[in-house]
């Protein structure tokens, strides 16, 4: 009888081992949560070394025992985003994949994040990596979630120019006409474009010259988005614009505007302007004309006091007013040095570098 229960006893417990199978425990790794590390403090980007790497990050293996694989998350953010509750909730994630510990910045392509989060300047971002495992089906698993530590590296972006391809000129980047980063504006971009047909014209902003990086497209309103599977934004019909794209409010504007001169060195005075014919093969305003030296003129926009150049001590054209700048009272009128008739050029196509000229006939 005795050795009937023992035996019995002996089948349960086998039994019980076999239906709990085998347990893993987590082995919290000192080395994981600690040593996040980065090939470099700062980095300086330039489109030399858009295809070179510029910037890896490595960590540790998180040891979970038995082999299991594990999967490692690296996300990129701001300082400003990590406190709190909601803390590194718009992170940038890349997936390593399991068993990965490192991965590996091109220059084009942590500029281009820049760019997408609004940084212009020296930026401090920071990194982190999250480690997880996966069940053999699948399955979200119960152990939860491994973090390393938090490490900052700052960046420092270039900023280039957006080409703007459309349907007027073949949706062809290479080709297509740019606008220029403005100075102390970061993130915005303002140029004048010639866009020629009749009719609706669609266009997008690109920040290379092809279509394997970042484009903008059409989102509702004046608002754009990086889909890039997204329309084109447009305009009304064709004609020579003032083109913006504020890449920090991901907004854009396109005004249609013709230029003429107006002051009491021209025909017309104060009064009247006198209106400038556009060249798209040489790509400037022109204008034939008696001007007199004891008076002054400025360059405008549709025959209104809301785009207009003066010049600064130096000479140089500056808008005195625009509604995407803050207006500048400190610009002298223009001059011509005697009496005569004079070819009048303005001269906008180079985007933040506008010139004109005044020579006599």
């Amino acid at each position: 009888m005795r050795k009937l229960f023992i035996g019995a006893i002996l089948l349960l417990a086998a039994a019980s081992c076999k239906k709990q199978g085998v347990m893993l425990t987590v082995n919290e790794d000192a080395n994981f949560s600690a040593s996040l590390k980065a090939s470099a403090d700062s980095v300086t980007l330039a489109p030399a070394n858009d295809n070179d790497t510029v910037l890896s990050l490595t960590w540790p293996a998180v040891n979970y025992g038995q082999g299991v694989p594990v999967t490692y998350t690296l996300e990129l953010d701001v300082p400003g985003d990590t406190a709190g509750a909601s803390g590194w909730s718009k992170a940038v994630s890349y997936a390593a994949g399991a068993n990965v510990l490192s991965w590996n910045f091109a220059g084009k392509d942590l500029n281009n994040e820049l760019q997408t989060l609004g940084l212009y300047g020296p930026s401090p971002l920071v990194f982190r990596v999250l480690s997880n495992v996966t069940q053999y089906n699948g399955s979200a698993s119960t152990i939860p979630t491994g973090y390393s530590s938090v490490i900052t590296v700052v960046v420092t972006p270039y900023t280039i120019n957006l080409f703007v391809p459309g349907a007027y000129q073949g949706w062809n980047p290479a080709t297509a006409p740019t606008i220029g980063p403005v100075p102390g504006y970061p993130g915005v971009f303002e140029g004048y474009v010639n866009i020629a047909g009749s009719g609706a014209q669609q266009f997008k902003f690109t920040n290379s010259p092809d279509w394997n990086h970042t484009n903008y497209g059409d989102s509702t309103g004046n608002l754009m988005t990086t889909n890039g599977n997204a329309g084109g934004m447009t305009v009304p019909n064709g004609g020579y614009y003032e083109l913006s794209a504020n890449l920090t409010s991901n907004t854009w504007t396109a005004t249609a505007t013709t230029w003429s001169i107006i002051g009491d060195a021209t025909p017309g005075g104060w009064n009247t302007d006198t209106q400038m014919s556009y060249d798209p093969t040489t790509q400037v305003w022109t204008v034939t004309v008696p001007m007199i030296a004891a008076g002054s003129f400025k360059f405008r926009a549709n025959d209104a006091w809301v785009i207009d150049f003066g010049i600064d001590n130096s000479g140089n054209l500056q808008y005195a007013d625009n509604p995407l700048f803050t207006y500048n009272p400190n610009l002298n009128n223009l001059t011509v040095p005697a009496n005569g008739t004079y070819l009048i050029t303005l001269d906008l196509h180079i985007s933040g570098k506008y010139t004109y000229s005044a020579v006599l006939q």
